[in-house]
């Protein structure tokens, strides 16, 4: 592994890219979210031994979108790709996109995503078959991401009652959401629970098999909206917490998503007075140049210096060193742009901010807080889940223990949490390849409950409450 080390105190250790590439040359190997691109999917009763036959599996986060082309007839994944959401000019989250829509702006809205989906197709089956010989296409997201991509109306997304435009799976001819180069394909949503809750949460509980699992498990699809299911002996609730984009290294001040130069891992090795960063480097392995942080990377910092009392339990940043009792190499490190991560010698620093260790700390609370209501709700203690599911294409690459330091997970037994990579991408797979696993989804979507957090009066109080950087 290339250790570089940058600066006096700092090292710089490459990693593995969390991008997700092409596997179009490498299909014996793992993806970067821990799942063998040959058994993604399970092949269908139904598919055909016939080769030649394409299909794209679509999860359109509010951030990021990832597809992948399956080969229909054998059931292979062929290749697949990660973009950032080009809807992400109009608002970073869900509440934003939905004000644009109210203000007339939602046609170009559908066009952004559309036009983006035909974009990465063209990117995606290069070098296998034509966009025009896609035949299916499954796509999965929030209830908002799939009803702006359907051109569905969105008022009643926008405020209390909260209502969906439609319910159950949804299928229509890509020529009829405008789309030229994947006009002949069938474009399926699957089934979503509620106006808050979508396609992208059903997902994740078909593809986990939570409605067959015995005794309490939890499931957190941790993205721009976490989504939160609960399966009690089969008896299925959710909710949706909007964690917002801080978590994909938006709206932090030198925040970036996965990508080569993004500090991904931060440890503080006090007794040497080190630093050390993982930084995903670039497809070549060339010399690494720090560009930002992105989220796995933002909890591991809160975490390394809360311990060190660099950050307090309120989430404080300390402001000079005179303040707490720190070591020499810690305490020149604060600045008046906050804590300097990494120092470079041309002088492009990155810093951690007050600001962005608020924009941690509200979307910790607004998970560990949809979390705690949900148990609340069904008269269920922490301690009585057997199993907690992390789903989520970000959530592979959360260190555990971090994530618990920080209270962005539950303090549980290590062997009841689970790293489910990307569930929901997953589910769409499967959907894709299978229709009765596709029928599935209408049956969750019509029987699962679903808690609304604004309308819980302890929610606010809970969320206050769930603002402390300490294990819960």
């Amino acid at each position: 592994m290339q250790i570089i080390r940058a600066a006096a105190t700092d090292t710089v250790k490459g990693n593995a890219a969390y991008e997700i590439h092409d596997k179009r040359k490498e299909t014996n190997q793992q993806w970067s979210d821990g799942h063998d691109p040959e058994t993604t999917g399970t092949l269908s009763e139904e598919a055909s031994s016939e080769q030649g036959r394409y299909g794209l599996a679509v999860d359109i986060g509010t951030t990021t979108v990832v597809m992948e082309l399956y080969e229909l007839g054998i059931g292979k994944k062929l290749s697949g790709l990660s973009r950032k959401n080009s809807q992400t000019l109009l608002g970073a989250d869900v509440m934003m996109r939905l004000m644009h829509c109210q203000r007339g702006q939602q046609a170009k809205l559908e066009e952004l995503i559309r036009n983006q989906l035909e974009e990465m197709a063209e990117q995606i089956c290069e070098g296998f078959c034509e966009p025009e010989q896609v035949e299916r296409i499954v796509a999965v997201g929030n209830t908002t991401m799939c009803h702006i991509l359907l051109g569905q109306d969105t008022s009643g997304l926008a405020g209390s009652p909260f209502r969906p435009a439609y319910r159950g799976i949804f299928r229509c001819q890509g020529s009829e959401l405008g789309m030229k180069r994947l006009r002949k394909a069938q474009v399926i949503v699957p089934a979503g629970i509620d106006a808050h809750v979508g396609a992208d949460a059903v997902a994740v509980i078909s593809s986990l098999q939570l409605r067959e699992a015995p005794g309490n498990v939890l499931a957190v699809d941790i993205g721009t909206n976490a989504e939160i299911a609960l399966s009690s002996h089969g008896r299925l609730t959710t909710c949706s917490a909007p964690a917002g984009p801080a978590f994909e290294g938006a709206q932090i001040e030198q925040g970036m998503r996965g990508e080569p130069g993004a500090i991904a891992g931060v440890r503080i090795a006090r007794q040497i007075g080190n630093i050390l960063l993982d930084v995903i480097p670039g497809p070549g392995g060339e010399p690494l140049f720090v560009k930002g942080i992105c989220g796995s990377g933002l909890i591991d910092a809160v975490a390394a210096l809360r311990q060190c009392n660099v950050i307090r339990q309120d989430g404080y940043l300390l402001q000079s060193s005179t303040e707490e009792k720190l070591p020499p190499f810690l305490a020149e490190r604060i600045t008046d742009k906050g804590f300097m991560l990494y120092q470079s010698p041309e002088g492009k620093h990155v810093y951690l901010t007050q600001k962005d260790i608020r924009q941690f700390q509200l979307a910790k609370a607004s998970v560990q807080a949809g979390i705690e209501m949900l148990l609340r709700q069904q008269e269920i203690m922490l301690a009585q889940v057997d199993t907690l599911y992390i789903a989520g294409v970000f959530g592979g690459h959360i260190s555990k223990r971090n994530a618990v330091l920080t209270g962005l997970f539950p303090d549980i037994a290590p062997e009841k949490l689970v790293i489910a990579g990307n569930a929901a991408g997953k589910g769409a797979a499967q959907a894709l390849l299978s229709e009765t696993f596709l029928e599935q989804t209408e049956w969750i979507g019509s029987h699962a409950g679903h808690v609304e957090l604004a309308q819980q009066e302890e929610f606010q109080q809970q969320f206050m409450d769930a603002m402390a950087i300490v294990p819960w």
